[in-house]
């Protein structure tokens, strides 16, 4: 008997899917199925399938007729022959050991899924980083982790929780249900509505605070970050408020934690996409979109924004209020924003190449962690560079892991990398802690605070 099978979508992953295939196989299942979903790659991804499947039984080769994740995702629950269905992604790894934590613990609860925490990972230079996601913690609910749930009693949730391949899932309970990604072409964002149905639907789900899941954020070439995205992320909102996908007693449930999730994304594509068309908001890959969320974000909350049942952050409901009442100066505003910040990004390179790479951290929180994203994200054009250590205030994470990187105490930091660079990335305290490195014996000029 099959008791999980991992459905594993490829499109042209040759330089990772070995990886990938690796850490599935490294679990300790023997009573698994691995299906490899390809929809036609030209770059060896077949290939390399083909000699897995040749030395391990488990594996099986799907050919998809269709270039669409949807289409592949839907096509593996069809042909999943396993109790639990999960998802890895073939540019993403899994942790050992857990699949089987899971499983064992969806069959004693009788859970419709199971879920836990996955890992950002991002690489600066040759450094690994890899960023901790929490999403029961990061939406307040950590006192529920190990207990059984119906996640839309707890609407945060829907917006901290996006990802579907955090877990298993009971493939019963999506035939079921009807829970599908959408089909729609490409790969990006189709499944957005697959994890609000299973958010929607579900009265038994339960979150292990263990780390599963470990997804490689900075691809060059990924799906999440095409000029196409925000008509991606649309179809997605269309095809959950008009095409009746969710049960009508379900969808109204959960129809305002949607929608706030739906603003959210409003910023976050606007941010996203109106750079790559070079701020033009009358261009196809934005006007249309941006039309439909704007109206039925409207609709949902005429102009009443109080309630903030998922405790958007006040930033994000002041930069909705301007981009849907005045479009044309957002844009402006956005670009000169933008620009700054590629001023910050330039001072800031200039001052690690002048160190030759050689940096300290000073702040291990959410700024800490954004700092971090943008090192991996544009290389600061610095060819080598070498993080020595992060440092904080907080005397409770010396000796701890930021991200990767050791946390030492700033008097410590000082003392064995005093010829470094040190980048403060904190909010509200840089010029304070610039001053205390200044006497500690940091040079002035040795002293950069990061600013997004």
């Amino acid at each position: 008997m099959v008791k999980v099978s991992v459905i594993m979508p490829s499109l042209n992953m040759a330089d990772y899917i070995e990886e990938s295939l690796t850490s599935v196989l490294a679990q300790d299942m023997d009573d698994m199925e691995i299906l490899c979903i390809d929809a036609g790659s030209t770059d060896g991804t077949v290939d390399i399938i083909r000699k897995y499947e040749a030395l391990d039984h488990r594996i099986r080769l799907i050919h998809s007729t269709v270039k669409s994740y949807g289409y592949q995702v839907n096509l593996g629950i069809r042909q999943a022959q396993g109790d639990y269905i999960g998802i890895v992604e073939t540019d993403d790894r899994i942790c050992p050991g857990i699949l089987s934590v899971m499983f064992e613990t969806a069959v004693k609860y009788t859970l419709d899924s199971v879920k836990c925490n996955f890992f950002f990972c991002e690489h600066i230079c040759d450094r690994s980083i890899e960023r901790p996601s929490r999403p029961l913690a990061d939406a307040g609910y950590a006192n529920l982790y190990g207990n059984i749930i119906c996640p839309s009693d707890y609407p945060k949730l829907l917006d901290s929780d996006w990802p579907i391949w955090t877990g298993i899932i009971r493939k019963k309970f999506l035939i079921e249900h009807g829970i599908w990604c959408n089909e729609s072409p490409g790969a990006a964002y189709q499944d957005l509505g697959f994890s609000v149905e299973l958010y929607a639907e579900s009265d038994r789900t339960m979150y292990l605070d263990k780390f599963y899941y470990l997804y490689t954020f900075d691809r060059s070439g990924s799906s999440i970050r095409q000029n196409k995205s925000m008509l991606q992320v649309t179809g997605e909102y269309q095809r959950l408020y008009n095409d009746n996908v969710i049960a009508a007693d379900r969808f109204d449930k959960i129809r305002r934690a949607l929608d706030w999730k739906m603003l959210a994304s409003l910023v976050g594509m606007t941010h996203l996409v109106l750079p790559m068309v070079d701020y033009d908001i009358y261009s196809p890959l934005f006007s249309g979109s941006y039309r439909w969320l704007s109206q039925q974000i409207s609709q949902e909350f005429h102009g009443d924004y109080s309630d903030n049942i998922c405790e958007i952050s006040d930033g994000i409901i002041t930069r909705a209020k301007v981009l849907l009442a005045d479009i044309a100066g957002y844009a402006v505003q956005l670009k000169a924003e933008e620009e700054r910040s590629a001023h910050n990004r330039q001072i800031l390179t200039e001052n690690i190449r002048r160190k030759k790479g050689r940096t300290v951290i000073f702040g291990c929180g959410v700024r800490g962690e954004r700092l971090l994203s943008c090192l991996a994200s544009s290389g600061h054009g610095v060819m080598e560079m070498q993080i020595d250590a992060a440092t904080d205030n907080d005397s409770r994470l010396w000796g701890e892991s930021f991200c990767g990187i050791n946390i030492v105490s700033p008097e410590t930091a000082v003392q064995r990398y005093g010829g470094d660079i040190f980048i403060v990335a904190n909010k509200y305290h840089a010029e304070d802690i610039r001053r205390q490195l200044q006497e500690l014996g940091i040079r002035k000029d040795d002293i950069v605070v990061f600013e997004p």
